[in-house]
């Protein structure tokens, strides 16, 4: 036992050092603030701008407050898990990292398999997003070639960022994010400013009443995705064992205020009837106190607002795909860097032209329903994510005990136990038919990670 316990030891010694080896030649250029931004920014995407209409369609006032509430109160337990371990193990690849680090290679390569997936997928969301809006400022992007020639420059015009310099792809994300504060900031004054208190009355209808919360609790947490944005650039971050903790909890609380700001100042601004059935929800609410002369400007703020989200997702979606590279759990070809740029351009490349053809599909006749459920089943993917690395934290915990019993379990993972529960009520919560396609999702990478490990071992 106990040889098994050294070797077991040595193994996991050698992975740490060999992922400390392979970030000293990522470039350390992302500063505490640039962190805190590319946190705050990959969570407050796209769907916040959504998010009042949707919410309004599942709920009552009363039961999306106290959804809100929960999500925020769950984010921060899943937020400090990450922050910990962020700072125990401070190397590219974050969840993927931890989960390897507790339980193995086929767990980590789950984790990863998951999170890409999740992210490239993702990000194909965001771009349809950014092309939906910009075609109310450009009408002939409602032509199908044409968004899709759009869509696919705006994704390579930030892929090509993404590879010349992370620095600079930091500091349009930092931009962008401290942009897009600005302009949420001006929303909740105007919003609050015509608040009007017969719009949240009753807070509880009926059929919209506190039977409602688990399903507006599983919207809500959408929004949070991305909190572990700093965990997965950890080599690339300037003292990554100080920062790594606190642009995650930073970045949360920024974006959990500027959430719930969000969602009380739309509901009391426009009743709850006319939020569900918005298409665009803030910039209907802006227009309606300003006046429509200014549509396009504020239409050309959300573009911008959403462009910043796609730079920190390509980001981080390159660095799971590329830790995983370098550990051959991916293809090793996904783990190179540029020797001048220092960045992952494989990785970038791949996950772009995935984006790419998902694209392309979205815009053919058809597609539309099947890349809705697509988006959905990966937002899922990174539910089971969250619970390997909570879960891998506890793993972590107790490896140096010499002392364990149940009472030590409880009192060391406690903060740990009630994230892991929060995040199995959300899983339960996005319903089953949701959740049989993610399990699926985890099952097709099984043959991929099986072709890697004997390729890699007879190599």
């Amino acid at each position: 036992v106990e040889k098994g316990k050294i070797s077991i030891w040595i193994r996991l010694s050698i992975f740490r050092v060999a992922g400390e080896m392979e970030d000293k030649h990522l470039k350390k250029e992302i500063s505490l603030f640039m962190a805190t931004m590319l946190v705050c920014g990959n969570m407050i995407g796209s769907g916040v701008f959504m998010l009042p209409s949707t919410l309004a369609q599942v709920s009552g006032p009363g039961a999306t407050i106290i959804a809100w509430i929960i999500t925020t109160i769950g984010s921060i337990l899943i937020a400090i898990s990450f922050a910990n371990l962020g700072t125990k193990y401070p190397s590219t690849g974050g969840a993927y990292q931890y989960t390897k680090e507790a339980f193995g290679d086929f767990a980590g390569f789950l984790s990863a398999w998951l999170y890409w997936n999740g992210s490239w997928i993702g990000n194909a969301a965001i771009i349809v997003a950014i092309t939906s809006y910009a075609s109310a400022v450009f009408p002939s992007l409602n032509n199908s070639l044409v968004s899709i020639i759009f869509s696919s420059a705006i994704l390579w015009i930030f892929t090509s960022i993404n590879i010349l310099s992370v620095k600079v792809a930091g500091k349009l994300q930092a931009f962008v994010t401290v942009f897009k504060i600005g302009f949420f900031t001006l929303f909740i004054i105007v919003a609050f400013l015509n608040f009007d208190s017969q719009n949240i009355i009753p807070l509880f209808p009926e059929g919209n009443g506190l039977s409602t919360v688990p399903l507006a609790a599983t919207s809500t947490l959408w929004a949070f995705i991305g909190l572990e944005s700093a965990t997965i650039a950890a080599g690339e971050m300037k003292e990554p064992e100080k920062n790594v903790r606190k642009s995650t909890i930073y970045g949360l609380l920024i974006a959990a205020i500027i959430y719930l700001a969000i969602s009380i100042a739309s509901m009391g601004a426009m009743s709850n009837e006319e939020l569900a059935n918005s298409a665009a929800p803030l910039t209907d609410i802006l227009t309606n106190a300003l006046g429509s002369g200014l549509g396009r400007i504020l239409t050309i703020s959300v573009v911008i607002c959403i462009l910043g989200t796609i730079i920190g997702w390509l980001l981080s979606t390159a660095r799971v795909s590329y830790a995983a590279g370098v550990d051959g759990v991916f293809p090793k070809f996904l783990g190179k860097i540029n020797s001048k740029t220092g960045t992952p351009v494989n990785s970038l490349i791949v996950g772009s032209i995935l984006v790419n053809i998902l694209l392309i599909m979205n815009f053919r006749k058809g597609m539309v329903d099947a890349f809705t459920f697509i988006t959905i089943l990966a937002t899922l993917s990174y539910l089971p994510v969250y619970i390997l690395s909570i879960s891998a934290e506890m793993m972590l915990i107790f490896r140096e005990e010499k002392e364990f019993n149940f009472k030590i379990f409880m009192k060391k993972s406690l903060m740990t136990l009630l994230a892991f529960i929060y995040v199995i009520w959300t899983i339960y919560g996005s319903g089953a038919e949701t959740v049989m396609w993610g399990f699926i999702l985890m099952l097709l990478g099984i043959p991929i990670y099986v072709y890697n490990h004997y390729k890699n071992k007879l190599n």
